[in-house]
């Protein structure tokens, strides 16, 4: 369900309308938690294939050496681990949507062949020679720039092109609060619904709710409201029940704006380690696959290929050497 009232709930309505009567791909842009996903299925919903599946490809958490068999499947005794045929999300998704959320996170290799599906209607598995149709309504996401990343070569131009037929950007809460209000009476109702209880928010909490800036968006709204609920004994809740995650904002501010060159910097001009500046942010999912294995390459550049003259570059110590080109093995970043 879309709650709100703003001009950005009203045009988010009118381009759900358009992209549910259309066959086009459409592309959502917009920050983590917006709503991106809701929208799609509001789009897959309101459209003749509302009977049919609606198959979400979760991009990030899907490792780059799975995502061909994931995206296109596979035939039995293809691979080492292909056990038996299998389906890929695409052919799931057959007379129905398939939503790719992340775009971004595509593998450059794979962007060829998804172009190709999308245009011909048609897919082969890994290990097969025949091709198979299918007919399926793409819908995309993103939370990147695409055309910044086209420039730095990550991103195909006609891959762009193809999949932003229709497209809309989301903006963050923070920038249509007049539906705070709204989505507050809508979480709490929900809550109340599912826990046979009646609970009201009181005036000073609603004003302490607004006056936030919510680095979450919509996402974190709701986990407040959650533990809001939780939290009060009676049947209101009060200010004092409204709590925010301690340094979420700065960490995402600060990720808005971090950057491959700036982590690289970091570390060469600057003296963090890539323990410190890198490898914990990738774990944490601050940073992805890509963006490391650019500040890798940039590091490479400076030592002509020699990975012992990137430890030394990077502040890793000597002894640290082999566990540094295990990790680099394990997450395909040599």
């Amino acid at each position: 369900m879309l709650v709100g009232r703003s001009k950005v709930i009203r045009k988010i309505r009118k381009f759900i309308n358009i992209a549910s009567r259309s066959k086009n791909c459409a592309l959502i842009s917009g920050e983590t938690g917006v709503g991106k996903e809701l929208v799609a299925r509001e789009i897959h919903k309101q459209s003749i294939r509302e009977n049919g599946p609606f198959v979400v490809v979760d991009s990030p958490s899907i490792p780059e050496n799975l995502f061909e068999s994931e995206l296109f499947g596979h035939k039995k005794g293809s691979f080492t681990d292909a056990k038996q045929d299998k389906k890929g999300l695409i052919e799931e998704a057959n007379n129905g949507t398939i939503f790719f959320d992340e775009i971004g996170d595509l593998p450059l290799f794979l962007q060829t062949k998804l172009l190709r599906v999308i245009e011909n209607k048609e897919l082969r598995r890994i290990g097969e020679t025949r091709t198979r149709q299918v007919n399926v309504r793409y819908i995309f996401a993103t939370n990147r720039d695409l055309k910044e990343e086209i420039k730095r070569g990550r991103f195909r131009k006609d891959l762009y092109f193809r999949i932003s037929v229709l497209k809309i950007h989301i903006p963050p809460l923070r920038e249509r609060k007049e539906d705070i209000p709204l989505l507050i009476d809508y979480f709490i109702e929900k809550e109340n619904k599912e826990r046979k209880d009646h609970k009201i928010m009181s005036k000073q909490a609603l004003i302490k709710l607004v006056e936030y800036h919510f680095p979450g968006n919509i996402r974190e709204l709701q986990n407040i409201i959650t533990r809001a609920y939780e939290i009060a004994e009676g049947r209101e809740i009060r200010e004092e029940h409204i709590e925010f995650e301690e340094g979420l904002e700065e960490k995402i501010s600060k990720k808005a704006f971090i950057s491959p060159l700036e982590l690289f910097k970091d570390m060469v001009e600057r003296g963090k380690n890539y323990w410190e500046a890198v490898h914990r942010p990738f774990l944490e999912r601050e940073l992805n696959r890509r963006e490391v294995k650019e500040i890798i390459d940039l590091g490479l550049k400076r030592t002509n290929g020699s990975y012992k003259g990137l430890c030394k570059l990077f502040n890793i110590c000597e002894k640290e050497y082999k566990r540094f080109l295990n990790i680099l093995t394990i997450h395909k970043l040599k």
